[in-house]
């Protein structure tokens, strides 16, 4: 983690350094996300299904990174997208087979994409390309023990994997004028086999000068793996606030 943070501190301040070069627009953003975590887990007892709201995941929240950092030079964009989450969620076992359920998880994902600006129009930019997301996932199940036949001792399953899914992306702007803007962004992407991850966010913002900007919106990410044969699903989905600064 500290070695993403440390490329991405040495990025922002190459492009500070050549933001004066002809041709080329940054912009670098802050964010908090508030999602409603569920997951879906299969283990030797069968799936365990868990989820967490907004609030919820605030209160357990352990350590938490999310930013972005974008740059547009003509027709072309590149954007970086780091989020990093540490949290966990407890629920009661059905019938108390076993005691309490838990789950704690800590995600990364690291994605980067090149657009190609298809529409230019003042009235709506509209952005298509390739990229890919880079995750870094650890998921630690526990079932304590309970009344049942099969609980009668507690429960541990581990899951630890990183791996790369390419993607296609969409990006779209719309002015209402020179404050408020509509924004969205979209991508698609996997390896096939249940293998497969996609977000959609949609937000309304507003231009305090040229810049600084706020953008309050709505984000959900899906994922889907198998790790070590067990198939793993995450969904996080909530409102999301960020600020930026365009140079």
């Amino acid at each position: 983690m500290f070695k993403i943070l440390t490329v991405m501190s040495a990025l922002l301040v190459a492009g500070t350094a050549s933001a004066q070069d002809a041709g080329w627009q940054y912009k670098a953003t802050l964010y908090a996300w508030l999602p409603t975590l569920t997951t879906s887990t299969d283990t030797r007892f069968g799936t365990l299904n868990t989820s967490k709201s907004g609030s919820s995941v605030i209160k357990d929240l352990k350590a938490a990174f999310m930013g972005d950092f974008s740059a547009q030079n003509g027709k072309w964009g590149f954007v970086g997208d780091l989020l990093y989450a540490d949290l966990g969620n407890t629920k009661k076992t059905p019938f108390n087979l076993f005691g309490d359920a838990s789950v704690n998880m800590h995600l990364s994902a690291l994605s980067g994409y090149a657009l190609y600006r298809l529409s230019d129009d003042p009235r709506v930019k509209f952005d298509a390309g390739v990229g890919f997301r880079n995750f870094n996932l650890g998921l630690k199940v526990h079932l304590s023990a309970g009344l049942g036949p099969q609980g009668r001792n507690s429960f541990s399953q581990n899951f630890d994997k990183s791996w790369t899914d390419p993607l296609i992306a969409a990006r779209l702007n719309v002015p209402f004028n020179d404050k408020w803007f509509l924004s969205g962004f979209a991508d698609f992407g996997g390896t096939g086999g249940g293998n497969q991850t996609y977000q959609i966010y949609t937000g309304v913002g507003y231009n305090f000068d040229s810049a600084w900007s706020a953008q309050l919106g709505y984000r959900y990410m899906d994922i889907g793996q198998r790790i070590d044969g067990k198939k793993v699903k995450i969904g996080l989905s909530g409102a999301l606030m960020a600020v930026s600064y365009s140079f």
